[in-house]
């Protein structure tokens, strides 16, 4: 078993006995929540899924995807990719696009702009870095596509090189949502 695998195992570990944790804690007098109790099991029932779709989780799985499509589209060496027409002609499909969908979501009557019309605390800024990361998957799979690398074996590249990651993300998240919910 190598140090990946034994830092999963802890935290599978620590998420298995929190919920006994929490209980013992509560019964010493400390000032947490159980989650043993009537309460705390109707709260794991209910939120045991949210880890699922945690932003930790969400990052995880946009850096691997990255990972093996960075990789896989040879976009790495630059010195190599800079004297392709090809990488000119994507990248500048790419800022043309984001361009447009800066200026189409800053314009003053925008959806994506606060109730009270600024960017701070906008639908735009929450969603921001994930269109980011989609944008710049999308940009590498359409430089790096060819028939020797179809999009599919560019996508499950990382996550069949890290199969870890994501069952580890799930299981960090739902320690941190335990710890959250036995203080607060």
């Amino acid at each position: 078993m190598n140090n990946k695998e034994r830092v999963f195992v802890f935290f599978l570990v620590l998420a298995a006995l929190l919920p006994f944790f929490s209980w013992a804690l509560s019964a010493l007098g400390v000032p947490c929540r159980s989650i043993l109790d009537d309460e705390g099991l109707r709260w794991l029932f209910r939120h045991a899924s949210d880890c699922l779709h945690s932003r930790l989780v969400m990052l995880a799985l946009c850096c691997t995807i990255m990972q093996g499509v960075i990789q896989k589209s040879r976009l790495f060496p630059l010195s190599k990719t800079f004297r392709q027409p090809r990488f000119y002609r994507c990248a500048a499909i790419y800022a043309l696009v984001l361009i447009l969908i800066l200026v189409a979501a800053l314009s003053p009557e925008s959806p994506l702009l606060s109730i009270t019309g600024g960017i701070a605390g906008s639908p735009l800024l929450d969603g921001l870095f994930f269109l980011g990361w989609f944008s710049f998957i999308v940009f590498c799979l359409c430089y790096g596509h060819s028939k020797r690398t179809p999009w599919i074996g560019m996508l499950i590249f990382g996550l069949r090189r890290h199969p870890l990651v994501l069952p580890f993300a799930v299981v960090v998240s739902f320690c941190w949502q335990c710890v959250e919910y036995m203080l607060s």
